[in-house]
């Protein structure tokens, strides 16, 4: 707890005298080393934010505004504040401290000593209360953190598949409830395993982070991109008015991936295979996968792109 005699507050006073009330402080409490005055919450501000007072004391009565305490404490939320008043604490000291004061005083029964013990324990739980605020804050970025990592492949960023599933099930959903419709992309990169094979690891794991990159550059926020595993990406596209949509989407896929990845100091050319699959051509996801997956091997040997339908799956070209 901090020494009394190393104290220094300011006095802000609603519709009163300040300067009335910082002579009687230090008249009644002379351990207090500085008490300035202010009359108005902007002084305030500055004065707690370029100088370090322990403690702001507003003194407020019945007739004025709460809303001079409650300035006071988004004034400066670093320094805690006390209220010191002429009416009963059981009139007014819940609702100063609903508004955020630490304590509450009532002057004809706070002498000296009294008012430097209030101060040091307001400045004490004021400090607990930033390293509690902090401490939470801290652990709820982590946990925000933990919780992305669970959702998330770690290389490339795209969802994992656990998140995959519990997103398209989602829009699935919408979809059936709206008669909508959406299509899934089967994205597989070609000459991928020669990659890892011949130029190693740490290339192929920037390529698969360079398609990922490349890939939500021809994705609307509302789509979702995961990764399956090893170089299979899949796609959701939700509010599909046509196949013609999810077939330009997949061109544009491959059109950013036509210009050759720069990783670890090497050129690739790399360029994914696509099979699209629509619902509700394909009733449920396990379907959708599958019919994009079939499509998406029609796609490798040669066109590019090609899509699942009820007759049968038809090449679309690059």
């Amino acid at each position: 707890m901090k020494k009394a005699t190393s104290l220094r507050i300011v006095v802000v006073a609603v519709d009163g005298d300040a300067e009335a009330l910082r002579r009687r402080i230090l008249q009644i409490a002379p351990q207090i080393a500085d008490v300035a005055v202010c009359d108005s919450i902007t002084v305030l501000r500055e004065l707690t934010r370029f100088d370090d007072y322990d403690a702001v004391l507003v003194e407020w009565h019945a007739a004025a505004s709460t809303e001079a305490v409650a300035a006071a404490v988004r004034a400066c939320p670093l320094v805690p504040v006390l209220v010191v008043s002429r009416e009963p604490a059981s009139l007014a000291g819940e609702q100063m401290l609903r508004l955020g004061a630490q304590d509450y005083l009532v002057k004809r029964e706070t002498n000296g000593s009294q008012l430097v013990r209030a101060i040091q324990h307001a400045v004490e739980r004021k400090r607990l209360d930033i390293r509690l605020k902090t401490t939470l804050g801290e652990l709820g970025q982590a946990n925000a953190r933990l919780k992305s990592l669970a959702l998330r492949d770690p290389l490339t960023g795209a969802l994992n598949r656990r998140a995959f599933d519990a997103v398209a099930g989602q829009m699935l959903a919408r979809a059936r409830r709206h008669g909508g419709a959406l299509a899934l992309l089967y994205c597989d990169l070609d000459g991928f395993k020669r990659v890892n094979d011949e130029l190693g690891h740490a290339v192929g794991d920037g390529v698969l982070r360079g398609f990922s990159e490349r890939a939500r550059q021809a994705l609307r926020r509302s789509d979702c991109l995961a990764r399956l595993g090893g170089d299979e990406f899949v796609i959701l596209l939700e509010e599909m008015p046509s196949a013609g949509v999810a077939l330009a989407t997949a061109r544009r896929i491959r059109a950013a991936c036509a210009v050759p990845l720069a990783v670890e100091g090497r050129r690739v050319s790399l360029r994914p295979s696509i099979g699209i699959a629509r619902f509700p051509d394909c009733a449920d996801l396990p379907e959708l996968i599958r019919g994009a997956d079939k499509a998406m091997y029609v796609a490798k040997k040669g066109a590019g792109i090609a899509c699942f339908t009820s007759a049968g799956v038809e090449p679309a070209g690059a």
